[in-house]
């Protein structure tokens, strides 16, 4: 193979994997001002391409006195029903959206500092196909919780 064919097929993947991750950060952007609603966007825009029955791990820190809203959404190329849990630092589950109908988002108010980890499945519904690839878009937002 010639080093230009080379430098051609590295240039190719390059390319393909910085459109697909623009693809998915403006996935992630469109669902955000939808879905937030009253809530301030906490930062980055979290959204990376998975295939059906991968699963991923998210940290984020909790400041008292404030509430979240976890958005965890996946694109029209994917399964319905992606499962995300919250869970403390000792593994603690403070919200599973399996056991409440798939829901897309869960508020809450912490209390106090603390580390959260966001646990997201894409559920695998293909097994004798080709996976499914599709954008997942994990969002957190705050606001001020009112006295």
């Amino acid at each position: 193979m010639t080093s230009k064919i080379k430098f051609l097929l590295i240039f190719l993947l390059f390319n393909f994997a910085i459109n697909s991750t623009a693809q998915c950060k403006s996935f992630a952007e469109v669902q955000a001002e939808k879905l937030l609603g009253n809530y301030i966007q906490s930062g980055r825009y979290n959204a990376l391409k998975l295939d059906e029955g991968d699963e991923m791990l998210m940290y984020k820190t909790l400041s008292p006195g404030l509430n979240y809203r976890f958005i965890v959404i996946g694109s029209s190329d994917l399964p319905a029903n992606i499962e995300f849990k919250v869970l403390d630092w000792n593994k603690n589950v403070l919200f599973d959206n399996k056991k409440n109908n798939y829901v897309n988002h869960w508020d809450f108010k912490s209390a106090q500092n603390q580390r959260v980890r966001i646990w997201v499945k894409v559920p695998l519904v293909n097994e004798s196909k080709r996976p499914l690839r599709g954008c997942i878009a994990i969002i957190t937002g705050f606001k001020r919780s009112s006295k």
